[in-house]
């Protein structure tokens, strides 16, 4: 079977947030260095605004999921889970707000091996199921 790959599903306020702190930013940035006066303070704030901004723009074009030869392979801009297929236990509806590599809060949690659990957001989400093999268990998690 060839590798699929699926797109987070991305929430309109999630990508507009972001959007915003990108904008915010390279403002503040761009004025704390025009009023530097010193170049090199001005080289660092440059490049850290695009480190930051770089980042932020990875996370929003760089996360996917990629199902493959028995692993799920989950990509967040620089950071990546490899997720073996056989050793998920459950995968379950959930809307908790934590931190994972998913762009939307329609999301499902992957409990895989001896207490590992990550949560994701395939944009198409009954495709992304059927390639893994699972259905959604009944239960749905708020948060924990």
């Amino acid at each position: 079977m060839a590798a699929r790959r699926f797109k987070s599903k991305i929430d309109r306020w999630i990508f507009v947030l972001l959007v915003i702190v990108i904008v915010v930013q390279i403002v503040a940035v761009g004025s704390a260095a025009l009023q530097a006066g010193d170049p090199m303070a001005t080289t660092g704030l440059i490049l850290v605004m695009i480190g930051i901004v770089g980042l932020m723009i990875w996370l929003i074009l760089g996360t996917h999921y990629t199902v493959d030869r028995g692993v799920i392979r989950v990509a967040s801009g620089p950071f990546r889970w490899k997720i073996p297929i056989d050793q998920i236990t459950s995968v379950t509806a959930t809307k908790n707000p934590f931190s994972s590599p998913a762009l939307s809060l329609d999301r499902i949690r992957i409990r895989y091996g001896k207490r590992r659990r990550i949560m994701i957001s395939p944009a198409d989400r009954a495709a992304f199921l059927k390639a893994i093999g699972h259905e959604l268990s009944e239960k749905h998690e708020e948060a924990s």
